[in-house]
């Protein structure tokens, strides 16, 4: 185990690899941390690229110089208020909003919802990752009205022609009540939908709903247990999985439906405990029962009422985006904004190129390059962030225990403390504070022999420049960033 994790501790994303990625990082900009936790394609992009110890960045954030406290990490997201008074109701921005029940909730009675078989399982992963990312994708914040429709259709929500039908924010008959819910709508590079996601959140309870048109939502984990369902003549997979979770010692409920409905919607619902308890359930725990109930009356609404995308089908406007490869560093170089900050030559020894460029408006503005040694594991890698669309984790020369590898043994998940594991993943400083004595802190061992370096250097005017190069000597390493200090 020692071994693994002194490998693991080794692996780093490459910029190629955040550029493919940051479909992730434009969804986290947009929605709370918690519920971003819930993008699965997030996790198995981790994991089929190999990602170290201690996961993704955040947010693509601007910081003003001199407005952050240089040791904690810049992550800039929406605040959600703990607050769940009816004052506060959607407080957190336009677009998430609390489901209210009908006014009389005395009056409902509980449905008959249809037998789904939910095995226990475990996933297994597919290393088919072709849709991690996908040139020029966007998002686009659902509004309440929008979520609604998803559920009641063009014509709204239905006038109760009796008191036990009366609906409140949402069909009552999925039990959300209480749920902060808040959605997105993901479009390809031409403005067509290709995913539509809601997410709910209650204390510990938490969903995600994902459509698609036209087939099942991708997904990168396989599940050869899941378990087939008929209801109402439609075929409905159905999995559980008991498990902590979020990590704080308790066992989290998990609950997942897949289905087609009958108008061509690919469903994925996934819930994670629930409010509801099961009061009987055959050599089972009672509070998993729960979540499968709540499962359950999703699939029934979404069978029985049926479910809408036209409305979101294609957006009202697309985002202008351009992706480049480039076959020499001569061709990157003639990118304007980015020339300056880019190496004039290539590493001594290094052969094969790489070049990428995206940009995307208000999201992302990005060019990396990078050369890979013959014969080596050994790559030199430098990605250049414009308009300030990329994280970072600043810190302080003056406080070497921030950023210095050499204070710390390998693997740095035991001996690196808890305020400091990002920075000292990859730190970034500002280019006036950049020395070679920098530099030297920056390198440990690889694996498969000689140095490796990572960290980012903030320019005056907001540009990231991120490096990470194996092979090399600090010597070396300083003499490519040292010439875009001036």
């Amino acid at each position: 185990m020692n071994g693994y994790k002194s490998y693991m501790e080794r692996q780093n994303l490459s910029a190629e690899t955040h550029t493919r990625l940051l479909y992730l990082q434009a969804e986290r900009k947009a929605f709370p941390h918690r519920w971003a936790g819930f993008a699965a394609m997030a996790a198995c992009a981790a994991l089929i690229v190999g990602v170290g110890i201690w996961g993704l960045r955040g947010t693509p954030g601007t910081v003003p110089n001199g407005s952050q406290s240089l040791t904690e990490p810049v992550v800039r997201e929406p605040e959600i208020p703990s607050d769940r008074s009816e004052n506060n109701a959607g407080a957190a921005d336009n677009y998430s909003f609390i489901v209210s029940g009908p006014s009389d909730t005395g009056k409902r009675m509980f449905p008959m919802v249809p037998s789904i078989d939910y095995p226990e399982t475990a996933n297994s992963l597919s290393a088919d990752a072709a849709r991690i990312y996908m040139p020029g994708s966007f998002w686009v914040d659902l509004e309440k009205a929008d979520i609604q429709t998803i559920f009641w259709g063009p014509e709204g929500k239905p006038e109760a022609e009796h008191f036990k039908m009366e609906q409140g924010d949402l069909p009552w008959m999925l039990f959300w009540d209480g749920y902060e819910v808040r959605g997105s709508a993901w479009y390809d590079g031409q403005g067509k939908l290709v995913e539509a996601t809601i997410w709910g959140e209650l204390d510990q309870n938490s969903f995600t709903l994902r459509l698609s048109p036209g087939s099942v939502p991708f997904d990168c984990v396989v599940n050869p247990d899941r378990t087939v369902s008929d209801v109402l003549g439609v075929p409905v997979s159905g999995w559980s999985q008991v498990y902590d979770r979020d990590g704080d010692g308790q066992d989290d409920f998990i609950c997942t439906s897949e289905f087609t409905t009958e108008n061509g919607i690919g469903v994925r619902f996934e819930n994670c405990n629930s409010t509801m308890q099961a009061e009987y359930r055959d050599n089972g725990d009672m509070t998993l029962g729960g979540a499968q109930v709540f499962n359950t009356l999703l699939v029934r609404q979404a069978l029985t009422a049926g479910l809408y995308l036209d409305h979101l089908s294609t957006a009202e406007t697309i985002p202008a985006w351009r992706e480049e490869t480039f076959d020499s560093l001569e061709q990157a170089r003639l990118e304007s904004g980015f020339t300056f900050y880019l190496p004039e030559e290539a590493p001594a020894g290094y052969g094969e190129f790489s070049g990428h460029l995206s940009y995307q408006e208000d999201t992302s503005n990005t060019l990396w390059v990078r050369w890979s040694k013959a014969g080596t594991y050994d790559d030199v890698e430098v990605a250049v962030y414009l308009d300030g669309y990329a994280s970072y984790a600043l810190v302080d020369p003056d406080q070497p225990e921030s950023y210095d590898e050499r204070l710390y043994e390998i693997p740095w998940c035991d001996s690196v403390p808890e305020e400091y594991r990002e920075t000292v993943d990859c730190p970034a400083f500002r280019a006036e504070d950049m020395s070679p004595d920098i530099v030297e802190a920056r390198c440990h061992e690889k694996d498969t022999g000689g140095l490796t370096f990572r960290f980012e250097v903030l320019h005056p005017d907001g540009t990231l420049v991120s490096y990470h190069c194996d092979g090399l000597s600090a010597q070396q390493v300083w003499a490519l960033v040292s010439p875009t200090l001036q």
